[in-house]
């Protein structure tokens, strides 16, 4: 047996958004029986995302959401139609090894220059591309841990 669930979302970029797409998805995680710490994992990599879009996307309104759930992975989709971003800067953010990361002196970056960072670092995959009508498309793919009591998910 397989799932498929979709949340899709279209929001004003407005803080006050942020919480409520992280309740949205962790409840939807918690009732599927995924594990606590890696719904932990999921909600901050969604908050960083649309924080990301909230201080960033300037020439933007509203943004959208999409998460795809299945029963191996969570695919989170976060798409503002604000300013084309600088591609070096998603190369940045995407391609550094871990040694780099490691390495990286930490105090350059201010309070608000980890996100990416943080999301590359709690995601199985990160991509960054521009959207098609300007902006940017930002996917995070990370790999579900179930608890005990949701093995029906597990079931072929």
């Amino acid at each position: 047996m397989s799932i498929a669930l979709r949340l899709a979302l279209h929001l004003p970029r407005d803080a006050a958004t942020v919480p409520m797409a992280r309740r949205l998805l962790d409840q939807a995680l918690r009732t599927l029986g995924v594990e606590p710490g890696c719904r932990d994992d999921i909600g901050l990599i969604l908050t960083e995302a649309c924080a990301n879009v909230i201080e960033h996307a300037l020439d933007t309104d509203d943004y959208e959401i999409s998460i795809d759930i299945t029963d191996v992975r969570c695919v989170i989709h976060v798409v503002n139609d604000g300013s084309v971003i600088d591609p070096a800067r998603l190369i940045l953010a995407t391609e550094m090894t871990d040694r780099e990361l490691a390495a990286m002196d930490l105090a350059v970056l201010d309070e608000h220059g980890r996100g990416l960072h943080i999301i590359r670092a709690l995601a199985d995959e990160l991509y960054l591309t521009p959207a098609t009508s300007g902006g940017l498309v930002l996917q995070a793919v990370t790999t579900l841990r179930w608890t005990s009591d949701a093995e029906i998910w597990q079931r072929r």
